[in-house]
C-alpha cells in the first residue's frame, strides 16, 4: 500500500506538572531528513526521539517541533542581582559627585540598568518529563502515519486509473502494429502513384517485399511486451507494504524509455498520436510518485 510523504500531526500531554506539545510536519525528500526543534535543556532526549521517528518513517523531510513546559501551575519566582545593582549605584554616585549634581540615586535609576531582577530558573525533572514526551511523540507519529496512508490510498487510486488508460492504449498500439505490413503496402502504393502519376505499374510482389522490410524495421512487439510487463510490475509494487517510491521511480523511467522507442521506431501516424497521449499520462504519474515514500 502506498504512503504519501506529506502530512501533519499534533499531540499534546498536559498535567499539573508538565505540558508537552509535539508537532510533526512531513514533506517530500529523497532520503529521511530529520529536523528537530527542541529546547537545549531537553536535548538529552534527541537520540531517542530520532530513533522513534526512524522506526516509523523511511523517507521524507521530517520537521519535529517539541515544546516542553514544566511546573505549569507553579507561580514564577524572581531573584535580585544585588551585586549588579550595587555596582551600578556606585557608578551613578561617582557621576553625581564628579559633576556636583543635586540628585539622589533612587530605585528607578537603578532599575534602568536592566538585569537587576530576573526569573529563577526552574530545575528540569527529566525523569518525569520523559514518559509524557515519548507518549506525545508516538501519538503524533501514529496520526502522521495514518494521514500518510490515507493520502497514499488516494494516490494509488489515481495512478491505477492512469495505468488502466495506458494498458488500453497499448492494446490499440498492438492492433495497429499487427497491421504494419498492410499499412506500408498501402503507403508505398500511394507514394508510387503520386510520383509516377499512375503511369507506371509496380509489381505487387515487389511492393509486398518492401513493405515487409519496412514493417520489420519498425517492429515494436518486443517493446510492447516489455511495456506490459513493466506496468504489471508497477501494479505489484503498489500493493506492497514496504516503501516503494524509489522502485516506482526507476520502473517509471523504464516505461518512459519503452514509450520513446515505440514512438521513434513506428512510422504509423495513429501510433504516434497514441504515444503522445501516453507520454502525458506518464508525466502525470511521475509527478505523483515524487510524493510517495
Amino acid at each position: 500500500m502506498l504512503k504519501s510523504m506529506t502530512a501533519f500531526a499534533r499531540a499534546e500531554e498536559t498535567t499539573e506538572k508538565v505540558q508537552v506539545v509535539v508537532e510533526i510536519r512531513s514533506l517530500n525528500s529523497k532520503n529521511l531528513d530529520m529536523i528537530l526543534r527542541l529546547s537545549s535543556a531537553y536535548y538529552v532526549f534527541e537520540d531517542q526521539i530520532k530513533k522513534n521517528i526512524q522506526s516509523r518513517l523511511s523517507r521524507g523531510r521530517i520537521e519535529t517541533m517539541i515544546s516542553i513546559q514544566e511546573n505549569v501551575d507553579e507561580q514564577d519566582k524572581f531573584e535580585a542581582n544585588l551585586e549588579r545593582a550595587t555596582q551600578y549605584m556606585h557608578i551613578l554616585n561617582q557621576i553625581i559627585d564628579h559633576f556636583e549634581l543635586n540628585h539622589t540615586v533612587n530605585l528607578r535609576d537603578i532599575m534602568k540598568a536592566g538585569g537587576i531582577i530576573k526569573p529563577v530558573e526552574k530545575e528540569n525533572n527529566l525523569e518525569s518529563v520523559e514518559p509524557f514526551l515519548l507518549n506525545s511523540l508516538n501519538r503524533a507519529l501514529d496520526d502522521l502515519c495514518t494521514m500518510r496512508s490515507a493520502e497514499g490510498e488516494i494516490l494509488s487510486i489515481d495512478i491505477n486509473k492512469r495505468l488502466d488508460f495506458i494498458e488500453q492504449e497499448i492494446g490499440k498500439i498492438s492492433d495497429f502494429a499487427n497491421g504494419q505490413v498492410a499499412y506500408y503496402q498501402q503507403k508505398l502504393k500511394d507514394r508510387i502513384a503520386v510520383l509516377t502519376n499512375n503511369i507506371i505499374e509496380i509489381d505487387p510482389v515487389r511492393i509486398a517485399q518492401e513493405a515487409a522490410i519496412l514493417a520489420d524495421r519498425s517492429d515494436i512487439s518486443e517493446e510492447i511486451i516489455r511495456l506490459q510487463s513493466h506496468i504489471q510490475q508497477f501494479r505489484n509494487f503498489i500493493q506492497e507494504n514496504t516503501p516503494v517510491g524509489r522502485k516506482l521511480n526507476f520502473l517509471l523511467q523504464e516505461i518512459g524509455r519503452e514509450l520513446n522507442t515505440i514512438g521513434s521506431k513506428s512510422g504509423n501516424v495513429e501510433i504516434s498520436k497514441i504515444i503522445v497521449s501516453l507520454k502525458s499520462e506518464h508525466e502525470k504519474i511521475r509527478e505523483q510518485i515524487q510524493n510517495i515514500e
